[in-house]
């Protein structure tokens, strides 16, 4: 082990003194190189700058009102899609990598509102959130998932039980996403 961090070490401060020496594109294309020769001498880091960010938050673009059951939500106000996994046209994300990936969602609705939410991944309802009849002005829901994707998993946000009859937009309901770790 010591011989590795030796090696490591001495990886490391050649590329240091690389650095006042090349252009910017030859560090980048040394950089890969000497990662390259790490995973070949069995060391890898355990997270950073090796994984790409996959990340997405999306909020409602218009209010909704009597949404029927078992409606995909579409949150068509994109504010970060890192990845490009976010179809707003859809309302579906889909997974570029595997991973396990953690979700949440917030629905603002006003007096009265009824709002049943489910959180899906291809097709599988994994978590549920409501809120049902409610008698303030406004009240919000959220809800959060945690789950293992293989690369094309889907996941996205509907409607169950009942109709919704109001969610807010303008920020206050929004969907997102981002990948925490290789599987």
């Amino acid at each position: 082990m010591i011989f590795v961090a030796l090696r490591l070490v001495l990886i490391l401060g050649f590329l240091m003194h690389r650095v006042t020496l090349t252009s910017h594109s030859k560090f980048v294309d040394d950089v890969k190189g000497y990662r390259s020769a790490c995973k070949s001498i069995g060391w890898e880091p355990k997270q950073g700058c090796t994984d790409s960010v996959i990340a997405f938050h999306a909020s409602l673009k218009n209010h909704l009102r009597n949404v029927p059951v078992k409606t995909i939500i579409k949150f068509e106000k994109v504010h970060l899609n890192k990845g490009n996994g976010y179809d707003p046209s859809t309302g579906v994300f889909t997974a570029p990598e595997e991973g396990v990936y953690s979700f949440a969602w917030s629905f603002l609705s006003s007096t009265g509102g009824t709002v049943y939410i489910a959180a899906v991944v291809d097709t599988q309802v994994l978590a549920n959130t409501c809120i049902n009849e409610q008698k303030s002005t406004h009240i919000n829901s959220s809800g959060h998932l945690i789950s293992e994707l293989k690369k094309m998993n889907k996941v996205w946000i509907r409607t169950w039980w009942q109709a919704a009859t109001y969610m807010h937009a303008d920020n206050f309901s929004h969907f997102s996403g981002y990948k925490i770790s290789l599987s």
